[in-house]
């Protein structure tokens, strides 16, 4: 089976494009990455890293073709510029990529709590199986001892 050419930076051409900047649409390497964030204009971009990037899944707002570049609150949705003007001008909007990182870590604490408590419930119930066959291990003692004594 055939594997995909690797990705490279598109600025430089010798690093592997393992950066895409959303606002560019083109893939950088670490050290172009750094570059690019550097200089003012594309100071506050934005970059999906990764060896599986894929430049065709682009977070776009299928009413304006644009890209989604905040998160409004009060909707709970991600928002272009011109939607941010027209429909939720008044609400509480924040930057997508800060608001991404908020609710991932706060996803990651849930699951952290989920899983922490899960194991609780496993040992809990370790425990309890534990008890349980020692309970019936003195039940087959007693009945054996009764059976032994009370044939003699």
């Amino acid at each position: 089976m055939a594997q995909a050419a690797a990705s490279i930076c598109e600025i430089c051409t010798a690093g592997p494009g393992e950066h895409y900047c959303q606002q560019c649409d083109q893939l950088f390497c670490g050290s172009c990455k750094l570059s690019h964030l550097r200089m003012k204009i594309s100071k506050n971009h934005t970059f999906l890293s990764g060896p599986n990037i894929n430049k065709e899944e682009k977070p776009y707002c299928t009413e304006h073709e644009e890209m989604f570049l905040f998160y409004c609150s009060d909707c709970d949705t991600p928002v272009c510029r011109i939607c941010s003007v027209d429909n939720h001008s008044r609400h509480l909007m924040t930057d997508l990529t800060k608001s991404t990182e908020k609710l991932r870590s706060e996803l990651v604490e849930n699951i952290e709590s989920k899983v922490t408590k899960s194991r609780q419930n496993v040992n809990k119930i370790e425990n309890y199986t534990k008890a349980y066959r020692e309970e019936v291990k003195a039940v087959i003692r007693t009945i054996t001892e009764e059976e032994f004594t009370g044939r003699n």
